[in-house]
């Protein structure tokens, strides 16, 4: 199966901090009735206009399709265009300079390509979700048209080129720098049985015991537990068992480290004797379940991540380059006043 690039990453259309701003409006005791439009042309590409209702409409289908539970609070829709429509006007201008040059280029899209991302988008209830929203059929028809045949642009003109550009030799040579940078370390799968008696010679006496049946009896530790309960010179012994820890190298102290590395899987260390936290004694005993040996990370699991970043970089740049020339091509005019501001919530 082949796998999908994303992408040019200009056109992802989703910024992290919207859906902030959207929560937050909801907070609020008081809802404004609707968002003002101050319409005019913002720019020009190729003679084509932009206006805010054209840069509106395209927010609208982006709130609609993050956001679809606030479309009928204007709140969360005015702290959206807000948030966003600067960034999205560039967008929209890129957009523009793309389908002209698919318009050059005579690409086609049918309408059943653009009837399926209609109802992907908005489900089998078309006209009432775009209701919702204050869209016509047409003018959503319109924008996703558009959309599909920018995706079809930029994989004719930047990904496809990406793709090709990214040899098996170019990932080799860049997995070896990779793994240099991220090396694997060593983990220490281990439990921690303590024995605490206020009589340090019962404890020991305890200890031993315990660790007799557990490394040459192969007793169970909460069978080992329970024997230990019944001796009597250590009925006031209290013995306790750790959660099964999974350290690596940097995480476990150098005590711990000093005793597990001297150890096999599956074995008890001898009964240590060291200060708790209380600065009381307690006698330790270590069980290794086993220790997974770090290193660098197998060619095989990293071999598609280190080909997806080469080729999302070899995209960046040539989707840069791909700009440049259109707005070489084409003509472009903004026109965007001064501390202008397209919306009021109202």
């Amino acid at each position: 199966m082949k796998k999908k690039i994303p992408f040019l990453c200009l056109f992802s259309l989703f910024i992290l901090p919207l859906h902030c701003h959207a929560e937050a409006s909801l907070l609020g005791a008081t809802q404004k009735e609707h968002v003002s439009v101050n319409n005019r042309v913002l720019a020009k590409v190729n003679g084509k206009a932009i206006s805010v209702v054209d840069l509106m409409k395209k927010m609208d289908i982006l709130f609609y399709r993050e956001f679809p539970q606030y479309t009928s609070i204007p709140e969360a829709r005015f702290q959206f265009y807000e948030a966003n429509w600067k960034h999205l006007l560039q967008e929209l201008v890129d957009k523009e300079l793309i389908l002209a040059d698919a318009e050059e280029n005579k690409l086609p899209v049918t309408s059943g390509d653009v009837r399926q991302e209609m109802e992907r988008l908005f489900g089998p209830n078309i006209i009432g979700n775009l209701d919702k929203i204050g869209m016509t059929y047409d003018e959503a028809w319109k924008i996703i048209q558009g959309d599909i045949l920018l995706h079809r642009m930029l994989y004719v003109r930047v990904n496809a080129k990406a793709m090709r550009q990214v040899t098996p030799s170019d990932v080799r040579t860049f997995y070896e720098g990779y793994a240099k940078e991220n090396m694997i370390p060593d983990r220490w799968s281990y439990q921690v049985i303590s024995i605490r008696d206020k009589d340090s010679s019962s404890a020991a006496t305890s200890a031993n015991i315990a660790y007799q049946h557990l490394k040459e009896d192969k007793l169970p530790i909460n069978e080992v537990i329970e024997k230990i309960k019944l001796l009597p010179l250590a009925k006031a012994s209290q013995m306790s068992v750790s959660e099964l820890y999974s350290h690596t190298d940097k995480e476990l102290s150098p005590v711990y480290k000093e005793i597990l590395q001297k150890m096999e899987s599956g074995d008890y260390s001898k009964p240590v004797i060291q200060k708790s936290k209380d600065k009381s004694l307690v006698f330790r005993i270590f069980y290794l379940q086993k220790m997974t040996p770090g290193g660098p990370p197998l060619f095989k699991d990293v071999e598609n991540k280190i080909k997806d970043k080469l080729i999302e970089n070899e995209i960046s740049e040539k989707s840069q380059v791909y700009l440049k020339k259109l707005r070489q091509h084409f003509d472009i005019q903004e026109m965007i006043p001064e501390d202008f501001q397209p919306f009021e919530l109202k």
